[in-house]
Parts: structure tokens; C-alpha cells; sequence
């Protein structure tokens, strides 16, 4: 093949790589912006960011919500918007928000619906915690509003066929990429003048950036002006930014990068200026062509770019910024390495034409050409242009350090007896507030027991015990004094509480005559802090006395599934921020018997090391000779990856917080909480305690986690 011939190969295969180029942008960003579930429920989140947007989706949640109940809300519209409004774009609603995007994604490419439906799940939670300070009235309506319906649509038959896109898009957007360096590395294979192709392959890669940022500048001007409402304009701006603002951005930088690869490998043969190439450019725009063919696409361009100024100025503003900005970054670039460039001395050139040295310098622009082009690409279908604004926590826990920390690597303050707290029907309480008051107080696991019982007419609560054993296991477990487990039988046989009753779970301590509370409001008081709280994790040990089934199933009922996480089988346990980012921030252990559910396991099988839990006095917990008694090793194996600290005093029958307040003063407490940690070996992962309020608990907690 002659001179000529190869130079004419070379330049198509350069074109060619331009139109692949761009090709392979456009099928790459789909692959990642669209087609990949989380970058999309990321860049769905991340519209929130937009003003226009929420009040759009808060003017929408309202209606949903006032709808459900005309009669009793539509009064309240005004307050209850207000309320969303502050709502919306915060974090509670956005781990919402997320999650529906990656339901409604899912079922367009997975699950391949007909109906794709946007609906928010536990917003009437958020919502409801917001309206309990302005008008608490209103908060229990709105709570039981259900599933919040934003948008949905039939597209029939099209998600069929966006399942199959999205399979051949993922496989085609490589193809291109290696179709793009294939036709690069062609053109520099047969090209006669390997200098002079990595110029046009600067060129290319110029054009190919400016081609897709003006195709994005023209699209974007069309979509919109299609939307007549101006607040939803705005809304479906702030939409395209968020979706589409990271193709332009790229765009944008693959131009740049053309005109540095050009400036850089004509400065190898010598620095070209612009006034030329402008001149004849504009001699092609202002000339007629002598032939007919060109005439008529020279005519159908000027139309084109006449309709564009007249219809849309200002993508036209944006598609001659766009050129510009390239022409200037070449310009700059030129001028700096003409400050370089010397002219070659013939003479000295011909000498070193044979050299080896001389050879790998005239590759050096090339391959250097080739090389950015990979690594633009590159970069580009991993990362999917700029990132995308992910749903990644700022802090867990209350602090951004815990956030890469595994869960057995971080200390949480808990109570023990947690549903035990002042309320009708308990005879005595252990802590102050109830589970969720807890919760808000910054208590992050909680002890509880669960129970069957028979709700009697008289209103008052009868445990179920099936049996004698069953009744035994109790007094044993919950280190109950003789005295007083008879005391607790003779009341079950007089004050009421006989008869027939409703059965149910009940959270008790022993006897459900002395205090209950149903299973099923503790669990509420979870799901609400939990929804309302997205960037907190939450460990449950359940001192159970019901079967798994049910209680799996009470969980399920309570919206708390979702959240459960499923512990490891080895020590590899996920951190905090990976929980928060896969939306599995509870861990729900069980003492006695587990199942039903992959999530629910033993505690003390492989899970969870303790200390013991019955002192009779500040002093064992205080005193420096008896430390080491109060960390011995008690259930669970000395392998398991989290250690519960037990640190109360057990006074049967009624607890007293003035022991809560020596036990739980700051140097107390800290200092067992260290001798633990170093005769067990292990950074104590719960510090369980009485009257939380009492002493320094949270302190205590900070300073071993090192915050």
C-alpha cells in the first residue's frame, strides 16, 4: 500500500474513532448513571438538592397524605404542608427517598413491571415525628398514612424492552471502547506519519467531546421546553442536572483533553496556530461549494444553525461557548510550547532518522495520544464521569470518625430491662424514659424481654407460662430472689387477675402482672427512631420467652424487616457506614431460641461474651479488689466479636437510682470498663446499665470510642 493510500486509511480510521468515541460516552454513561441501581437512587436523591424539586415532591406528599383523610385533614392542609416541606431534603426522607428509587429502578430492570410507581414507604413516620411538636393531634392520622405514592406510570410493553436495552447496553458500551482504541491504534499502525495522526487524533477526541456538549446543550433545551408549568420546568432542570450534569461535565473535559493531546503533538512537528484553520473554516462557511452535494448540506446546516439561535438562543449560547472555550484552551496550550518548539536542523534530523532513540521519540506522541484516550474512557465507565452525589452518611452514630469502624469495634450505651421504665401499670421502673425516649437520649442498645400474656377484661396483664419448666427458666434468668417470685404468684392469684384473656406479647420482667407493655408499641418506638434517624445503628437482645415465628413475625409487622441485619458468619463484620448505606442498621439477637428469620440468631451461641449481671452493691461494681470478679467471663464464647458489659445493681424487688448514680459516675464506670477490656481483651461493644440518666454513661461512651 502506497504513501497515499495508508494516508487516506490513517484519516478514516481517525474519524472513525471520533464517532466511536462518541458513541462509547454516551453508552457508557447510560451504563452507569441509568442502568446501574445505586449510581441511579444515588442521582435520584441527589435532585433533592434542588429547590424546584421539593416543592414539587412536598406539594405532591401533602396531597397523597390529605387525600387518605379529606374529612379529619383537609382543614390542616396548610400545616401539614409546612410540615413536609421541612421534611423533605432532610436525611430521614432522603434514605426514603433512596430506597423508593432503587424499588421503582429494580422493578423496571429486574422485576420488568408494567407500572412503574415511585412510592415512599414509612413517610407517614417522618412526617407524623415532625407534626408531634407543631400539632400532636394531627401526628397519629398522618403516621397511619401508609405508602406515599409520588409518581407512577404504564409503560406497558417498554419495560420488556428497557430490560433487554439495559443487557446489550452493558455489553455494547465495552465493545465501543474497544472498537474506540482499535481504530486509534489502527490509524497509527498504517499512518505514513505517525506525528502528524496523533494530531488528527487530538483533533478527534476534541470534536468527539464538543459533539456530545452540544448534543447535550440542544437535548436539554428541547426536553424542557416541553414542560409548560414553570414551577415544573424548574422541578425537571433540576431533574437533567442531576441525571444528565455529569455527561456535559465530561464532555466538557474530553474536549479539553483533545485540544492538549493536539497542541502537544504539533508542537513535535511544529506549533499551529488558529489563524489558519479559522480563516478556512470561515472560507467554507461564507463560500458556496461548486458541487451540488455540498452545496446542500453546507444549506441544511445553515438552517439547522439558524433554527437553533432562533429557537433556542440559549443553547446556541452554550454550543458556541462550548467551541470557544476549546479554541481557547488549544490556543493556550500552542502558545506555550511554541516557547519550546526550535526548528529541526535537517542535517541533525537525517543522522538520528536511523536511530533507535529517534524512533521511540517519533512514538512518544503517539502512544501518549492513545494513552490518554484509554484513560479518559477508562475513568470514565468506572467512576461514570464525576461522582455521582451518593447517599453516604456525614456521621454515625453522632460522629464521622465511627463511620469506617466495624460494629464490634465501637462501644454503644444500652440499658438493661429497657421497656422497664414509668408508665401505667408498673410496679417499679429501671430506666426513666420508654424504648423510644431512650432512642432520642442517645441509647443505642437495648435488653428486653418478651413474654405471652393474657390481657384480662379488667384491662389488667396475666403472663402464660406452658409449663412448670418454663416458669423455672424465668426465675433462673432473671435472678430472681425465692422471696420474691412466690410474693409475684400469690398476687397472679388475687387483685384481678383471673379469668379468661386476650393473648398476646407483652414486654415483661418476669411476671407481666408487675409491668408490661405490648411488644408490639416497643417495636414502633424502633421503627420511628429508625426511619426518622437514618444514620444510626441499633442492637437488640431479646430475652425471649415466645417463639421465633412470632416474634419474627411481630418484627415484620412493625416495618422493622427491612432494617434487620443478618450478622456475619466469620468475623468480617460490616462498618457502620456500610449498614447505613445498605440500610441495615438493626441487629435483633435472641437469648434462648432463634429462627424464622436468617437475621435472628443466638447471642451467646457465637455472637455475643458477657459479664455477669448480679452485683448486690455499688461496691462490687466500684471497688478496685472486686474488678476482676465483676469481668469474668459468663455466657458466650471467648471468640465472640461483641462483649456486653452487665454494670447494674440488682436490688430485688424495686432498683434504686441512687446506686445508678454511684455505679454510673464517670470514673467508675470507665475504669471497669477498661479493666474489662483488658482482662477480657476486647473493646466492650455494650455497656448495659440502669437509670440511664443517672451518672455519665454517654461520656464514658465517647471517651472509649475515642470521639
Amino acid at each position: 500500500m502506497g504513501p497515499d493510500a495508508r494516508r487516506s486509511l490513517a484519516t478514516a480510521l481517525v474519524v472513525a474513532t471520533s464517532l466511536l468515541l462518541v458513541a462509547a460516552t454516551v453508552a457508557g454513561y447510560a451504563r452507569r448513571a441509568f442502568l446501574n441501581p445505586d449510581q441511579f437512587a444515588d442521582r435520584a436523591t441527589a435532585t433533592l438538592r434542588d429547590p424546584s424539586v421539593r416543592t414539587v415532591i412536598g406539594d405532591r406528599v401533602t396531597d397523597q397524605v390529605v387525600l387518605r383523610h379529606q374529612a379529619d385533614l383537609l382543614a390542616a392542609r396548610p400545616i401539614i404542608a409546612s410540615a413536609i416541606s421541612d421534611v423533605v431534603g432532610g436525611a430521614a426522607f432522603d434514605s426514603l427517598f433512596r430506597r423508593a428509587a432503587l424499588d421503582t429502578h429494580r422493578a423496571v430492570f429486574e422485576r420488568d413491571q408494567d407500572t412503574v410507581t415511585l412510592t415512599l414507604v414509612d413517610l407517614g413516620t417522618v412526617v407524623g415525628a415532625a407534626l408531634q411538636v407543631l400539632r400532636p393531634e394531627l401526628a397519629a392520622d398522618v403516621r397511619d398514612s401508609g405508602r406515599i405514592t409520588v409518581a407512577s406510570k404504564d409503560l406497558g410493553s417498554v419495560t420488556g424492552d428497557l430490560t433487554r436495552v439495559a443487557r446489550d447496553v452493558r455489553i455494547v458500551a465495552y465493545l465501543l471502547v474497544a472498537l474506540t482504541l482499535a481504530a486509534a491504534f489502527g490509524a497509527l499502525a498504517v499512518s505514513p506519519d505517525r506525528r502528524r495522526t496523533a494530531l488528527q487524533l487530538g483533533i478527534a477526541i476534541a470534536a468527539a467531546g464538543v459533539l456530545v456538549a452540544v448534543a447535550y446543550a440542544i437535548a436539554r433545551a428541547i426536553v424542557l421546553d416541553r414542560v409548560q408549568d414553570p414551577e415544573d420546568r424548574a422541578a425537571a432542570s433540576g431533574v437533567w442536572n442531576a441525571f444528565l450534569g455529569d455527561l456535559r461535565t465530561f464532555a466538557l473535559l474530553l474536549a479539553a483533553s483533545g485540544a492538549v493531546v493536539a497542541a502537544a503533538a504539533a508542537s513535535v512537528i511544529k506549533p499551529l496556530g488558529l489563524q489558519r484553520p479559522l480563516a478556512a473554516a470561515w472560507r467554507v462557511v461564507g463560500t458556496e461549494p461548486a458541487r451540488p452535494v455540498w452545496r446542500v448540506a453546507r444549506a441544511i446546516g445553515l438552517v439547522a444553525a439558524g433554527v437553533l439561535v432562533v429557537v433556542e438562543p440559549l443553547a446556541a449560547l452554550q454550543v458556541a461557548a462550548t467551541l470557544i472555550g476549546v479554541l481557547l484552551v488549544y490556543a493556550g496550550v500552542e502558545s506555550i510550547l511554541r516557547l519550546i518548539y526550535r526548528p529541526p536542523d535537517p542535517a541533525a534530523e537525517a543522522r538520528r532518522r536511523g536511530a533507535a532513540r529517534a524512533r521511540l521519540r517519533r512514538l512518544a506522541g503517539p502512544v501518549l495520544a492513545t494513552a490518554l484516550i484509554a484513560a479518559i474512557v477508562a475513568a470514565f465507565l468506572t467512576r461514570g464521569g464525576a461522582d455521582a452525589p451518593a447517599a453516604t452518611p456525614g456521621s454515625c452514630e453522632g460522629h464521622a470518625e465511627l463511620c469506617d469502624r466495624p460494629l464490634n469495634e465501637i462501644v454503644l450505651a444500652a440499658t438493661h430491662n429497657s421497656m422497664s421504665a414509668p408508665g401505667k401499670g408498673w410496679f417499679s421502673s429501671e430506666q426513666e424514659r420508654p424504648i423510644g425516649g431512650q432512642l432520642q437520649d442517645g441509647i443505642r442498645g437495648l435488653l428486653f424481654d418478651t413474654h405471652y400474656a393474657d390481657k384480662l377484661p379488667n384491662g389488667r396483664v396475666r403472663t402464660y407460662f406452658s409449663s412448670k419448666a418454663d416458669l423455672d427458666l424465668v426465675k433462673n434468668q432473671d435472678g430472681v430472689s425465692d422471696a420474691s417470685f412466690e410474693a409475684a404468684l400469690r398476687l397472679r392469684e388475687r387483685l384481678g387477675f383471673r379469668g379468661e384473656g386476650e393473648r398476646g406479647m407483652y414486654l415483661c420482667h418476669t411476671f407481666c402482672e408487675l409491668g408490661s407493655t405490648p411488644l408490639s408499641e416497643g417495636l414502633d418506638d424502633i421503627h420511628e427512631f429508625l426511619v426518622t434517624h437514618p444514620s444510626e445503628v441499633v442492637v437488640v437482645v431479646n430475652q425471649d420467652y415466645v417463639t421465633p415465628a412470632d416474634f419474627v413475625k411481630a418484627v415484620g409487622d412493625a416495618g422493622l424487616s427491612r432494617y434487620a441485619a443478618t450478622p456475619p458468619a466469620g468475623d468480617d463484620w460490616p462498618t457502620l457506614r456500610q449498614m447505613i448505606e445498605d440500610d441495615h442498621r438493626l441487629v435483633i439477637l435472641a437469648e434462648n431460641r432463634a429462627g424464622a428469620a436468617p437475621w435472628y440468631q443466638l447471642a451467646y451461641q457465637r455472637l455475643v461474651q458477657e459479664t455477669p449481671f448480679h452485683f448486690p452493691n455499688a461496691a462490687a461494681l466500684t471497688a478496685k479488689s472486686g474488678l476482676a470478679a465483676s469481668c469474668a467471663p459468663n455466657r458466650g464464647p471467648e471468640s465472640a466479636p461483641l462483649f456486653l458489659i452487665n454494670h447494674w445493681v440488682s436490688t430485688d424487688p424495686v432498683p434504686k437510682p441512687s446506686d445508678a448514680a454511684q455505679v454510673n459516675a464517670y470514673a467508675p464506670l470507665l475504669a471497669r470498663a477498661r479493666a474489662c477490656e483488658r482482662i477480657r481483651h476486647h473493646l466492650p461493644n455494650l455497656l448495659a446499665i440502669n437509670f440511664y440518666k443517672e451518672g455519665d454513661v454517654f461520656r464514658v461512651v465517647d471517651t472509649l470510642n475515642g470521639v
